[in-house]
């Protein structure tokens, strides 16, 4: 029953759970399991006073409501007076607007491949990873777990299967093709350019983007099949954009994935495809991703017949 949901579900299910048990033990004389819809209630008003946030309403709201339905027993979150006091949490807080990072643009990683010395294997694995973010709309989570194994050429182009994604709960698995270019920024040619530099046979299993030890006139991946950290590549990704006198705070990895998709779109790539190429599951998903260009904009009301 626990893995029916993700892992990180049920950890943050756990958690929001916990918070309303130690609650219960302060305040309710412990009467936390079933829980009292009433009690409930003013468990939602006291989050609403103190932490003046209605996600965090939300997370109360749904950690009960997992706990009640693992258990098999009616949950206080389907009483009308807990449904209420959620729902005016929205309208007492109100919904704080979310704060995208930008897209990336091809520019930019033509400029930060351009200055990089990718005789160094250090940067050459950063900026490896920058563009096939950006070619194949891959989260950090994506492209820090491709292995060796998972990755095809082919003639002109190269196949990596995702085995595992945040979208693929079903565990279905998916594959990404990716061309390859006459630029610098060739994804196919600094992927291979990478393996070669060190050394990973076509039938490793092992992971390719880790931690490098560095020694003595040489450098080598870990032996561990550990991937590298999100906080190793998000400082390098900043350290690469100050150097060009881009303001860092703008942007952030989930940027590459979301910049590949707006030049995409902008470029009217076929709607299915570009779906596909994402592993998006619904065209409203697809769509939070792509920062539609001015032009395009602009041509629902030149075509309007006026």
């Amino acid at each position: 029953m626990l893995s029916s949901r993700a892992n990180g579900t049920v950890v943050a299910y756990s958690r929001a759970f916990r918070k309303w048990k130690q609650f219960a033990l302060d305040k309710l004389d412990g009467n936390a399991f079933p829980a009292s819809p009433f009690y409930v209630a003013l468990y939602l008003q006291h989050l609403i006073e103190e932490t003046h946030s209605p996600s965090a309403v939300d997370s109360a709201f749904y950690g009960l409501k997992w706990a009640h339905d693992v258990a098999g027993i009616p949950s206080p979150t389907d009483d009308p007076i807990v449904e209420a006091v959620r729902s005016a949490s929205k309208r007492v807080l109100g919904t704080r607007a979310l704060c995208r990072k930008e897209p990336i643009s091809p520019t930019l990683i033509h400029d930060i491949v351009k200055k990089s010395d990718l005789e160094n294997p250090v940067v050459l694995r950063n900026v490896t990873m920058y563009v096939l973010s950006f070619a194949g709309f891959f989260r950090f989570d994506d492209v820090s777990r491709i292995r060796r194994s998972d990755i095809s050429f082919k003639e002109g182009f190269m196949v990596i299967k995702v085995l595992k994604s945040k979208n693929d709960q079903l565990r279905k698995g998916d594959e990404v093709v990716v061309s390859q270019l006459s630029s610098d920024a060739c994804p196919v040619a600094l992927l291979k350019r990478y393996l070669v530099m060190f050394k990973i046979p076509p039938d490793s299993k092992d992971l390719i983007f880790k931690p490098i030890s560095r020694g003595k006139g040489c450098c080598k991946l870990v032996a561990p099949d550990k991937p590298i950290s999100y906080s190793t590549i998000r400082g390098a990704f900043r350290r690469d954009l100050l150097s060009l006198g881009v303001e860092p705070s703008k942007f952030g990895l989930h940027s590459l994935r979301s910049g590949g998709a707006t030049m995409a779109a902008n470029n009217g790539v076929n709607d299915r495809i570009f779906q596909r190429h994402g592993r998006w599951k619904s065209a409203q998903a697809k769509n939070t991703y792509v920062d539609d260009d001015l032009e395009q904009r602009l041509q629902v009301s030149r075509f309007l017949g006026l």
